[in-house]
């Protein structure tokens, strides 16, 4: 049997879109997998980051006993961490959700990463290696507008400096622009940017991640729970209107689970200080689909 910990979009689950930035995702869908078959599945949020600790998530996983990683693409110094603990890294074989990856790596479809291929070395700025895009020239302004592919760095601090996140010394960060893939103040903080612009965005914490909602936060009985469940991991469920939503443990003894809806930088003011790294056309299944690839 392995555990294998796979980057995943909001709200994570087997339904959920892979994160194409492993050090930056929002959570890391956890899948065990015995004799080629997938087995049971836990949330597990991301953890905020120390400023250019791109080795963030290696302790975590390896907290969480996590034996192999599957990702898109991955730099030389991450890699030699993960393979230092004894997890094993994976390439996600074209894979766009986690559900497909799993089935991948059950059929023993995912091939092991080797340190040639890593960026830094032969892999391109997309930190896709295995993906090649035939992207259009850009007629006119090459600058950030709806249904573009923008690459970005990141330091996101809080209102005391604190960082919380940061993309320095790892890939930059990389959104389809217009498709609410980033906090809504700050995507129209970026329109008209182009590549080597720099921009300092303050955010209130209603145009960020949203103000803090009580209602989001709900208790249920222990026994609703797997019994491996833990403060700090998280679950998925369908709330009224059927979609998939992730819930954070943030109390538990033994009667009772108190579980948050709310995203972790819920009601915080944060600044974004970000460099544009490069802008470019999306193709038509980009766009359809909502993500790059």
């Amino acid at each position: 049997m392995m555990l294998v910990a796979i980057p995943s979009e909001t709200p994570g689950g087997l339904d959920a879109l892979i994160s194409e930035h492993f050090g930056h995702c929002a959570a890391f869908t956890l899948v065990q997998i015995s004799n080629g078959q997938i087995g049971p599945v836990t949330v597990l949020p991301n953890g905020d980051h120390e400023q250019g600790d791109c080795l963030a998530p290696v302790q975590m996983l390896k907290e969480r006993d996590v034996t192999a990683l599957i990702a898109g693409g991955m730099g030389r110094r991450p890699l030699a961490g993960f393979q230092g603990v004894g997890i094993s890294v994976y390439h996600s074989a074209g894979a766009s959700t986690v559900r497909e990856a799993a089935e991948l790596m059950a059929a023993g479809e995912c091939q092991p990463f080797d340190e040639a291929e890593t960026c830094g070395g032969n892999c391109d700025h997309h930190g896709h290696h295995h993906v090649v895009v035939e992207r259009p020239p850009i007629e006119g302004p090459t600058d950030i507008r709806d249904d573009r592919v923008v690459s970005f760095h990141l330091t996101l601090t809080d209102q005391s400096g604190q960082v919380l996140e940061s993309t320095e010394g790892d890939e930059p960060i990389r959104y389809l622009h217009g498709h609410e893939n980033l906090p809504p103040g700050l995507e129209k903080a970026l329109i008209g940017l182009e590549a080597g612009s720099r921009a300092r965005v303050e955010l209130a914490a209603a145009d960020a991640y949203g103000e803090h909602d009580e209602e989001k936060v709900l208790e249920v009985p222990r026994d609703q729970l797997p019994p491996e469940a833990r403060v700090g991991a998280g679950v998925h469920t369908r709330g009224p209107d059927g979609r998939v939503q992730m819930l954070s443990i943030v109390h538990m003894d033994e009667s009772v689970v108190r579980l948050d809806g709310n995203h972790p930088l819920a009601g915080k003011d944060l600044v974004f200080d970000v460099t544009i790294v490069a802008v470019e056309a999306a193709v038509p299944e980009e766009i359809e689909h909502g993500h790059p690839h």
